[in-house]
């Protein structure tokens, strides 16, 4: 009775010790393609950032940087594109 316990504590020790690990590298990301090309993931990438352990070159830097920059203005445009269909539409000469 007593090997039986000594197993099942070992087998519990196991099962948190592999679950730990699988959560600890849930949080690693890798700056991928994918996020670089989609400007919600890139966000969440730098919000979460304290939690990734994710290690840039300077090429992807760089990449990052460049895509932070395209996101910007791609998003600077869709408020400029809203603002134009709202004074076309309700402009106060219509």
């Amino acid at each position: 009775m007593k090997i039986h316990g000594s197993f099942k504590k070992v087998v519990l020790l196991s099962v948190s010790a592999l679950i730990g690990i699988t959560t600890a590298n849930a949080h690693t990301t890798d700056l991928s393609t994918s996020i670089i090309n989609n400007c919600d993931a890139l966000t969440e990438f730098a919000k979460n950032l304290d939690h990734n352990d994710a290690q840039l070159s300077n090429s992807q830097m760089k990449s990052y940087i460049d895509a932070r920059v395209a996101c910007e203005i791609e998003h600077k445009d869709q408020h400029l594109q809203s603002e134009k269909y709202f004074i076309n539409k309700y402009g106060s000469d219509k």
